[in-house]
């Protein structure tokens, strides 16, 4: 054996350990690029590991898991590494390459960087291979009678409603707590501090706190586990159960019901059944869910919604998230922040997710993207924020649980409205119909009130939220809201999820120069523009369904009229804020379209219209006088609703109403009348809306009949809305049902009686007001200056708001020598749904009411120009939900009643605001 035998097995064995290090050290200079960009490289990929981490272990905590302990220990090594020093890195190495992008010749100094970023890479490559060695990053906690949950801290409103929760738990034996409100507004983590406040209750109030998470697809079976592991009993059926609880005080804590749930059935013993003096265990329930009508299906004896979090809450809640220091140290930043809150319109679920992606962000060019996409409503466009793991998800269990595919298609049209608008209920209600959501019925009030149904159900999923404005021009409408987030959840349903980004476009309130290429692959579209030549230059919109078009006060350009030639499906067409003044020929090229809303502006009607044979839904508003060519409505033989109710100067006349007569399909029309003859003709036609004024064909009209001769049988079912002004002759007004005991004006909502100078008489013919008006919920009376007395709008009993105003005459709004008044007063139902009272510029009224009236809905009082008036009916037992009196300050000063002082701290909540009214 030779000697370079013997050497050469040394040789190997010591070359791994001699020329690595080496090479490694040559890597370290000539490689610094590498090294830095593979190091930037890992820092990316570890944060985004960190966010997907917390998410899921989120998501786990939502089920009652706890996270594993070497995925809580890899959190705080990673929270420990030094990003700063990654960044510093960054920073050294780009002030030391040169504008060709080639580094320093310092090879000293290239060698430390090069080492430091690869020392630093190294480091995040160890944290991430841990990760992937991760089992599940959540486990499910051992069985015990009970347990202390992991929570956020809770802002101000939620501290409220915990307080009040503990309150009543403590004051009572049995009871059930039903806490809902829409998903993510904050339920489980109230339930979890619930759980927090009794678990380790010193005074043994509760012998048992039980926590379980019931969730959509529950089972008796594994409630009844989860309750007997928590229990520690070896058995899960419903009597062993039952045969342990009836014997202990318990607080069973159920998270995330979405239908009733039987408690006997699972073996809760009954806490609403009374208790005998010997029995001394305290029994309580608390439950959370999205539905209002789960707490009644679960008979609570208490119900808390819980609402979104005020500004100043949601500020401190996202700063808590996204941390306070980075917020705080620049102002650009700050400014973006309060951006992204404003958007996350005081939802916690939004405020916290969106906040911790942001903890992150550390330049004002990311605060400013991430800020620009939640206007957008681009969620998934947020970097740390994956659109698996956002909050969509989560709040789309709301409508996935909706009863039928036709409540969920009537939930994703309400996004077609702006951010933070008004949706008048009327104005969705008609969308519906004009989508075929709501097609298949006998007379119009059908719809209106399978409508009213639908949007119940919405209100009661949270999905849709009572408007909370207190004062309108149209007092007579009512108005909801869609919060906006849940707007942006509808619009990322109908792009599929997020998978489709060729969804609806909905910009309704953010100005378009230009249009996006995908425009024609849309079916829904709702856009603002400036320059209606941006819609030019699109050569076939092939799948457009919806159009619905504004326009900005900006140039002359109009709609090229080729445009309507390009939209075959074309079945939804509003264009009320189009700006146009006229509609080209090539209207009548839509064939298929099926609702149409006429621009405001409109002199006359097409007579392209009447090519639309397909056409059902026909609305305008008009600002201006408008025409209707002779033999136009004839044509539109599949005319359901034709509503052209306005104040502006548009009458129909006879002609026009024998053409209706001729639609066999109609079912409810909004007219203006100012003839007799016209009215009378008119009877055979299912009115909706009706303004009857002037009547220049009966100067000398002094008596007019509510009727159904005068209205016709079918206004019973379909008049909704009716107003009768400006005849200044017109001295009496009978209500009469002329003999037929079951006619009546079941479903008319609003009634005004305006400028009507001689009306001295409202007389209700062998009838009762509650019978002949049973539903009437808005009264406006104004200039009718011969008026005394209005005693029969005390018989209103769904009236909510009562309008009085230029009434010169009127003494008394209410005699307590009426024989009528005294059995109303004596049943306690005098004025019991009122809302909103308003009296303005009555100068000789002296009394409402002679004694006090409970008034138990009443939220506003108006007062102005009524300077005889001199007391309120109201008691100290009154007005439990007055919010304000509206009144000139000289007026409440020379009021003197008993009560004054007890209602002073009313006056003034708002500034004094005069009102002119709107009827229609």
């Amino acid at each position: 054996m030779g000697v370079i035998d013997l050497v050469s097995p040394l040789v190997n064995a010591a070359t791994p350990y001699l020329v690595d290090p080496i090479a490694r050290q040559f890597k370290y200079l000539f490689m610094l690029s590498n090294n830095v960009k593979a190091m930037t490289d890992a820092m990316d990929e570890l944060r985004a590991k960190r966010v997907s981490t917390e998410q899921d272990i989120q998501k786990a905590e939502l089920e009652g898991k706890t996270c594993s302990p070497d995925v809580e220990l890899w959190l705080r090594k990673v929270d420990a590494f030094d990003q700063r020093e990654v960044t510093a890195i960054e920073q050294e190495y780009y002030q030391r390459t040169n504008c060709i992008a080639m580094p320093s010749l310092n090879i000293a100094s290239n060698y430390k960087l090069g080492r430091r970023a690869f020392s630093k890479k190294e480091e995040m490559m160890e944290l991430l291979e841990k990760a992937t060695k991760f089992d599940v990053v959540a486990k499910k906690l051992p069985p015990g009678p009970a347990r202390e949950l992991a929570t956020p801290s809770m802002v101000s409103n939620q501290n409220s409603n915990l307080e009040t929760i503990c309150q009543y738990l403590k004051e009572n034996m049995t009871g059930i707590i039903g806490i809902w409100g829409m998903g993510g507004v904050g339920k489980t983590t109230l339930l979890k501090s619930i759980n927090n406040e009794f678990y380790l209750s010193k005074d043994g109030m509760f012998d048992h706190v039980i926590w379980v998470v019931v969730s959509q697809d529950y089972s008796y079976q594994k409630i009844q586990s989860d309750i007997a592991k928590n229990l520690g009993l070896t058995s899960t059926n419903a009597n062993a159960i039952h045969d342990f609880l009836k014997r202990k005080s318990f607080l069973l804590l159920l998270d995330d019901l979405w239908s009733k749930l039987d408690l006997e059935n699972i073996g809760v013993p009954q806490p609403k059944l009374m208790h005998h003096d010997q029995d001394k265990h305290k029994r309580m329930v608390v439950f959370t869910t999205r539905s209002e009508n789960v707490c009644g299906d679960m008979e609570a004896n208490k119900t808390i919604k819980m609402e979104c979090l005020v500004p100043d809450a949601a500020w401190r809640l996202f700063k808590a998230q996204a941390g306070e220091e980075l917020i705080a140290s620049d102002n650009l930043i700050q400014q973006h922040a309060k951006d992204i809150v404003r958007e996350c319109a005081g939802l916690p679920l939004a405020l916290a997710t969106v906040g911790k992606a942001m903890r992150i962000k550390k330049t004002e060019q990311e605060w400013e993207y991430v800020a620009s996409m939640m206007r957008k409503s681009k969620y998934s466009g947020i970097p740390g924020m994956r659109k698996e793991s956002d909050f969509f998800p989560i709040l789309k269990f709301s409508y996935d649980n909706l009863e039928s595919d036709l409540l969920r298609q009537c939930f994703l049209y309400c996004s077609l409205w702006g951010e933070d608008v008004e949706i008048d209920t009327d104005d969705l209600i008609e969308c519906w119909m004009g989508h075929g959501l709501l097609d298949d019925f006998d007379d119009l009030g059908e719809a209106y009130n399978k409508g009213g149904i639908f949007i119940g159900n919405l209100k009661e999923a949270c999905l849709l939220l009572e408007s909370a404005t207190p004062f309108r021009y149209h007092k007579h409408k009512s108005f909801v809201k869609l919060h906006d987030v849940i707007r942006d959840l509808a619009l990322w349903i109908t792009s599929d999820c997020g998978r489709n980004k060729k969804g609806w476009l909905v910009q309704p309130k953010s100005s378009l120069e230009r249009l996006p290429e995908d425009v024609i692959d849309r079916e829904v579209i709702n856009i603002l523009v400036s320059n209606m030549k941006a819609l030019d230059g699109f050569i076939n919109f092939h799948k457009l369904k919806t159009l619905i078009l504004s326009k900005e006060i900006v140039g002359r350009h109009r709609i090229s009229p080729e445009l309507f030639t390009k939209m075959p499906c074309l079945k939804f067409l509003d264009l009320s804020r189009a700006r146009m003044d006229t509609l080209p020929k090539e209207i009548g090229k839509l064939f298929g379209l099926e609702y149409f809303k006429l621009p405001s502006q409109l002199r006359s009607l097409s007579t392209a219209l009447g090519d639309l044979k397909n056409l059902k839904y026909l609305y305008s508003f008009p600002q201006y006088k408008l025409q209707i060519p002779y033999g136009l409505l004839t044509r539109l033989t599949k005319l359901r609703v034709l509503d052209l109710c306005s104040t502006a100067d548009v009458y129909l006349e006879k002609r026009h109403v024998d053409e209706l007569l001729i639609l066999k399909e109609l079912k409810g029309v909004g007219i203006n009348i100012r003839r007799i003859s016209t009215l009378e003709r008119l009877c055979l036609v299912p009115k909706r809306r009706l303004r009857l004024g002037y009547l220049d064909d009966a100067p000398d009209f002094t008596s007019f009949s509510i009727s159904p001769s005068q209205l016709g049988s079918n206004s019973k079912t379909n008049l909704q809305q009716f107003q009768i002004f400006n005849i200044q002759s017109l001295q009496e007004l009978v209500m009469t049902t002329e003999g037929d005991s079951s006619w009546c004006l079941s479903h008319l909502n609003a009634f005004s009686l305006s400028n009507l100078p001689q009306l001295k008489n409202v007389i209700w013919k062998d009838l009762e007001a509650h019978f002949f008006l049973p539903v009437l919920a808005y009264l406006n009376i104004f200039k009718c200056k011969s008026l005394t007395s209005l005693c029969w709008t005390a018989d209103l009993p769904h009236l909510k708001e009562l309008q009085i105003s230029t009434c010169d005459e009127l003494k008394s709004i209410i005699k307590t020598s009426d024989d009528a008044t005294k059995v109303i007063e004596e049943e306690g139902n005098l004025f019991k749904s009122l809302k909103s009272l308003d009296l303005w510029d009555n100068p000789n009224l002296e009394c409402i009411y002679e004694g006090d009236l409970s008034l138990s809905s009443i939220e506003k009082i108006s007062l102005g120009g009524c300077s005889k008036l001199r007391k309120l009916p109201l008691g100290l037992d009154s007005a439990k939900t007055l919010e304000y009196i509206d009144v000139d300050i000289d007026m409440w000063d020379n009021m003197d009643w008993a009560h004054k002082d007890h209602f002073s701290h009313f006056v003034g909540k708002r500034s004094r605001l005069r009102r002119f009214i709107q009827f229609m």
